[in-house]
């Protein structure tokens, strides 16, 4: 299959020239998809090629290349120094995050309200476990810390009820 192809400079290539404002995460995987994964490609391809490029894109986020908040990948103007305060994810952390990071693109078995809280209740809290502060997990997920501070209390809380 094609998407052992799937470079980061490649990656980092087509956000800073073909999206220098911006694009949704979601239509770079189809923009990919669209290019690696053909009619011919075994069940599974797509999802495939998802956990390549997100593990990509954390890896540019990490060395400063780019920036992920809400969904949204842009490329950073100037390189800045690799971004040393990001710990490396392990492979049960790097699992959650996909998880996470599909139901925010709207795929995968999480593409309700519901199930996006739940997985990223499930990495911030891993996160968390595995020594990781609240700011870290947050920016590698690409939402603000206030976002995840309340997602962290609704889980001990529970759903507010109306």
């Amino acid at each position: 299959m094609a998407v052992g192809r799937l470079s980061g400079a490649w990656i980092h290539q087509v956000v800073a020239e073909g999206y220098p404002e911006g694009v949704q995460r979601r239509a770079l995987l189809d923009h990919f998809a669209l290019l690696l994964v053909s009619r011919r490609s075994s069940r599974g391809a797509k999802g495939r090629l998802a956990r390549r490029l997100y593990g990509r894109l954390l890896a540019l986020q990490r060395r400063g290349l780019i920036v992920q908040e809400g969904g949204l990948v842009r490329p950073l103007a100037l390189a800045r120094e690799p971004n040393a305060a990001l710990p490396e994810p392990g492979p049960v952390l790097e699992r959650l995050l996909f998880k996470a990071l599909l139901a925010e693109d709207g795929q995968g078995d999480g593409h309700t309200p519901a199930g996006l809280l739940n997985a990223r209740r499930g990495f911030i809290s891993g996160a968390l476990e595995a020594g990781w502060t609240l700011e870290q997990a947050s920016r590698v997920l690409g939402v603000g810390i206030a976002e995840a501070a309340q997602v962290l209390e609704e889980r001990l809380v529970g759903p507010k009820k109306n």
